[in-house]
């Protein structure tokens, strides 16, 4: 008999043999009297046995009794995907049964030794560093962005220590988490201290250039320098870039603006989402300012 079995259900027969006569008894009596000698006689139950026949790819198109897997050749030609059903005695069930206790006690003993010996070996590589520690616990404050961030917080939940290189690709990510935090915190910190934008026509506005850049228009058709600029009371207003400043920009390198101070005049409309920040249209009569 091969294969592992999926189902085992008693049927309403029993099996015995006498082994006076040399024959089998099968009733649906237990412990039946053999019909030529009369000796009582000790039977099983019979099951119904279910097995999961299948085999290696190979038994696909393959012929004979030679076979690398454990079939003999009976799968061969057939559907490798085979189940049968067929007899079998409770005795060779509860064989079957106790065998495979066996084995999964055997693989859940060796897998408790593996990850026993892994736990060790982690822990010594985990402590054998200053700040292995802290890159350990930012991998496992999820969740994150990065996709090589994520991979290696599973690499270390599966208890397998990280290359040098992965270990400094993965502190350069938690530098660069870190910073983006603070960044985020210090704009929610202005943010709150903003002042209302200042809203009407023919407003002037002096401030920062903390932001300009290029943008492609919807219609395909060329794009517009963008600036944000940040006055004095916090608030923001977000603009093209007048004509006059353009000429500061060389190369088509919009960033050359940044940092610098601007003053010109717009009509400023406040964002319907933030009190704080604002659009300004047809800007003109722009300069820099020292």
């Amino acid at each position: 008999m091969t294969g592992m079995i999926i189902d085992a259900k008693p049927t309403p027969y029993f099996l015995a043999r006498c082994a006076e006569c040399a024959r089998p008894v099968r009733t649906e009596t237990p412990n039946p009297p053999c019909p030529e000698c009369g000796t009582s006689l000790r039977s099983e139950r019979l099951y119904a046995v279910t097995r999961d026949e299948s085999c290696d790819g190979a038994c696909m198109n393959a012929f004979g009794p030679s076979c690398s897997c454990s079939c003999g050749g009976e799968n061969h030609g057939k559907s490798f995907g085979a189940q049968s059903t067929r007899e079998e005695t409770e005795k060779a069930v509860n064989a079957y049964r106790a065998r495979v206790a066996k084995e999964e006690e055997k693989r859940a003993k060796r897998a408790a030794t593996k990850r026993a010996r892994a736990e060790r070996e982690f822990t010594d590589w985990s402590t054998d560093r200053p700040g292995r520690a802290e890159l350990l616990a930012y991998l496992a404050d999820g969740p994150h962005d990065s996709s090589f961030v994520v991979d290696m917080a599973r690499q270390v939940a599966r208890l397998e220590p990280m290359t040098e290189r992965q270990e400094a690709a993965v502190e350069r990510c938690m530098e660069y988490a870190r910073r983006r935090a603070e960044e985020a915190a210090r704009r929610a910190q202005e943010a709150a201290a903003a002042a209302p934008v200042p809203t009407g026509k023919a407003l002037e506005i002096t401030g920062e250039i903390i932001l300009a850049k290029y943008e492609d228009t919807d219609y395909g058709s060329g794009g517009r320098y963008k600036m944000l600029v940040r006055g004095d009371g916090g608030w923001r207003v977000w603009s093209t870039v007048p004509a006059t400043l353009t000429r500061v920009i060389s190369g088509g390198t919009a960033s050359e603006l940044q940092g610098k101070r601007v003053k010109f005049t717009a009509d400023v409309e406040p964002s319907p989402k933030d009190p704080s920040f604002g659009f300004a249209k047809r800007p003109r009569k722009a300069l820099t300012i020292a």
